[in-house]
């Protein structure tokens, strides 16, 4: 009786210890399988909608468009400071296979006794190369002031770059001219070598230099009295790019005097260029005598019109 009893104590003990078991059991196993579906219901990573952007290589540059301004700002360009002026830039104003057509106006009056001078004077460039052009021009047609003046003399010139600006060095350019005396009362053959320096000395700043000799023969009409045979001048100029259409410019130009036993003229220029349309241009200065010798011009004003085109 007692051994019975001891055995059913015994069954009741691991009933309750295999009840207590399997709750344990159970509950592991709910919580593994919360644990479970909870990891499966969790979003896996995906990668972003639009990828990251990969790095610039080391030393990849930016590229950034460079405008470069009418007047050649940007780079060592022409900026029309041409002949028109007493002092020209050293720069080409041509490209090749380009032509341009220029008409000039210039009214003079002298420091002594006589009549003022007006005169009208037209000409024709052409580009063979991007440093050499070629010009046909009428000498200054002097109205008003009756014949024998040398009316419908002809001048040849050749324009020739051998250096372009550096940030070392400057441009530097040398031209010819001869005059052929077709016209009214001329006689003789002049020839003109001038040598022209520029450097940018800032963006906007620029200075000049041009010298020049000629030999002059004969003459226009009645000038060959008392003409000196052989002429020089030398003189600095400075421009100053005030827009991507306009340029100031200031020219100081010493030369000898055209007639024999004068002194040397002294001659103070000042100009603007301003671009009108792509390819048209207006420039225009004054020039101020600086010695009162009636052979300088006391004063004299003159105005160009030029246009491009290939």
């Amino acid at each position: 009786m007692h051994t019975m009893r001891v055995l059913i104590r015994t069954v009741a003990i691991g009933l309750v210890v295999a009840s207590c078991g399997g709750v344990v059991v159970a509950g592991g196993s709910a919580t593994g399988k919360s644990t479970a579906a909870a990891n499966q219901g969790s979003p896996k990573s995906v990668s972003p909608a639009y990828p990251a952007q990969q790095p610039e290589p080391a030393g990849a540059a930016t590229k950034e468009s460079t405008e470069i301004t009418t007047f050649g700002l940007e780079t060592h360009d022409y900026r029309e400071v041409s002949d028109f002026f007493n002092i020209r830039e050293a720069n080409a104003n041509l490209e090749k296979g380009e032509w341009e057509f220029e008409t000039a106006a210039e009214w003079v009056t002298g420091a002594g006794e006589g009549d003022d001078d007006f005169s009208l004077k037209p000409s024709l460039k052409y580009g063979i190369t991007n440093d050499l052009w070629v010009e046909l021009e009428v000498l200054p047609l002097n109205l008003g002031d009756g014949g024998d003046q040398g009316n419908g003399d002809l001048a040849l010139a050749v324009f020739y770059q051998f250096i372009h600006e550096t940030d070392m060095l400057p441009a530097f350019a040398a031209w010819a001219e001869m005059r052929i005396p077709s016209g009214e009362g001329s006689s003789g053959v002049d020839g003109e070598l001038h040598f022209n320096l520029t450097k940018t000395l800032f963006p906007k700043f620029r200075t000049h230099l041009e010298g020049f000799i000629e030999t002059a023969n004969g003459g226009r009409g009645d000038e060959d009295v008392n003409r000196r045979p052989f002429q020089w001048g030398v003189g600095p100029g400075f421009d100053y790019q005030i827009d991507d259409k306009t340029i100031a410019v200031l020219n100081y130009l010493m030369r000898s005097s055209e007639e024999r036993g004068h002194h040397n003229q002294n001659i103070l220029e000042v100009g603007v260029a301003r671009e009108l349309f792509p390819g048209q241009h207006l420039k225009a200065a004054v020039d101020i005598g600086l010695d009162g010798q009636e052979e300088t011009p006391e004063f004299g004003a003159k105005l160009q019109w030029s246009i491009e085109w290939k």
